[in-house]
């Protein structure tokens, strides 16, 4: 009966706090990979509905052009917020760009692949097409950017 009670403490708003303002614990670093994460989304779906809708870009090109500038906005939030690597220098930071790109640039074909079948096949609506395929690979994200991209080389 106690162990309901703890988790119900811990799971309060200074938990949360202490979350956000601390490092290295896998709990603490997906709170703030999630969030990170909504704000790629925003980005995301912001550049994509502008692209498709302003610019009247083909979706799969605005997808495109929404993954990049998406992923760049999050590896610059996660490299300094989530992950707080101690890396440092120009080298360290293009390598780790480079292996979150690799971990991003997966999740961006099974992303392409998702929005085409559920545009082109099921059609659904552009936009929340796009969401969901964004949502399905957040967790495998997470998990490369934590093991690979964003892992101190002195380690």
């Amino acid at each position: 009966m106690n162990r309901p009670k703890r988790l119900n403490e811990k799971l309060n708003l200074a938990y949360l706090k202490t979350s956000l303002t601390t490092s290295g614990h896998t709990g603490n670093q997906f709170i703030r990979f999630a969030l990170v994460g909504g704000s790629g989304v925003f980005v995301n779906l912001a550049i994509y509905t502008g692209g498709i809708y302003l610019l009247h870009l083909h979706y799969l090109l605005a997808a495109s052009l929404s993954f990049i500038l998406a992923m760049t906005s999050n590896f610059i939030l996660n490299l300094r917020w989530t992950f707080r690597t101690h890396d440092q220098g120009i080298k360290a930071i293009r390598d780790q760009y480079l292996r979150y790109f690799f971990v991003t640039i997966n999740s961006y074909w099974i992303n392409i692949l998702i929005l085409w079948i559920l545009v082109d096949f099921w059609h659904w609506h552009k936009v929340l097409a796009q969401l969901v395929a964004i949502l399905t690979t957040t967790v495998s994200n997470f998990l490369g950017s934590k093991l690979w991209a964003f892992r101190s080389r002195s380690t």
